[in-house]
Parts: structure tokens; sequence; C-alpha cells
């Protein structure tokens, strides 16, 4: 939403992209609406009508909307709507197995990963569209830390971090009954 409300991204391509049923939609059109903005082509020739490189640089974003939102968009409306344990079809009427098990893998880690994974989507679709030389200029600094997002995600060393912080909660603990014995043998407390 703020992409697409600021004053960089026309109104009339605003008003195409809120008439998208789903927000998957939405992303998608958002990537046609300012891929034919920025390079002057027509919505309905996008991505064939855009230059090789643009045209590459369509696919791989478009490829990380097809590959990581739509799972995390059901993720998303799974718990949304009190789905925590077991999560159930759009109709409600049956369990969905795939989305049970996507929810019941997911883990604080894989959440921040994601959420740094969308910082990264968000940052190529906003240069993309409010600047005039930083998308080309950064686009293989973002797609880089986008990738290794993506690399991070899939390598799941969610257990190795959760044992990690486990340690350094433990590690803080022992610091503050040590610092509070100091205090108590120099008299402070």
């Amino acid at each position: 939403m703020a992409i697409i409300s600021s004053p960089h991204f026309p109104v009339p391509s605003e008003r195409r992209v809120m008439d998208e049923r789903t927000v998957l939609d939405m992303w998608n059109q958002v990537l046609v609406e300012a891929f034919s903005v920025r390079y002057n082509v027509q919505r309905s020739k996008v991505p064939v009508g855009l230059p090789y490189t643009s045209a590459s640089y369509f696919s791989g974003m478009k490829s990380v909307l097809d590959d990581w939102m739509e799972p995390l968009i059901n993720t998303r409306n799974c718990l949304a709507h009190g789905q925590w344990i077991v999560a159930f079809n759009e109709q409600r009427n049956s369990v969905n197995q795939d989305r049970t098990k996507r929810l019941n893998s997911l883990t604080l880690w894989h959440l921040r990963l994601q959420r740094n994974l969308l910082k990264h989507l968000e940052r190529l679709v906003f240069d993309l569209t409010a600047t005039q030389y930083a998308f080309e200029r950064d686009f293989d600094r973002h797609w880089a830390n986008l990738k290794a997002a993506q690399s991070r995600i899939s390598a799941d060393k969610s257990k190795e971090w959760e044992l990690l912080l486990q340690r350094r909660h433990l590690r803080g603990k022992a610091h503050i009954r040590r610092n509070y014995r100091r205090l108590i043998d120099a008299g402070l407390i």
C-alpha cells in the first residue's frame, strides 16, 4: 500500500491495483504497472515488450511473487482466521494438509527471514517506481540480499537459532546474577 499510494505511482495504476481480488494479484499488478510506467511499455505488452535486461528483472521479481508470496499470504490468512493448528481449505469444509504442514513448520526464525525477504522485494519495487537511476544501479545488490534470504529460509537452521537464543538467555541470567553478587559484596545493595 505504501508503494502504490506514493506520489511516484500513477493514480490510474493505483486504481487498477486496488481492483484486484487477492493480495497476490495486487502484487502482480503492481509489478506490471511499475514496469509499464518505467519502461514506457503498454501494460498488455509486459514482459514481452520490455528490453531483454528489463524483462529479466521482471521475470526474477515475478518468480519471487510466485514462489514465495503465495505460501506466505496463505499462511498469514490461516493465522488471521484462527487456524493456528489445523488449516482448512478455502471453503472451510475440510483440512488442507499442505497448509497445515506449512503452518506447523513455521517458527519465529522463518518469520524473521520471510520479513527480510519481503523488505528486499519491497525495496526493489520502490526503486522501480520511485527512483530514476537506483533500480538498475542497485538491483544486483538487492537481488543478492533477496536470494541470500531465500537460501537461509531453505537451509532451515531454525533449531540452531533457537539453541543460540536459549544459550544467550542463560548467559544473560548468569551475568545478572554475577553482577548482583558483586554489588552485594561491594556493599552497594
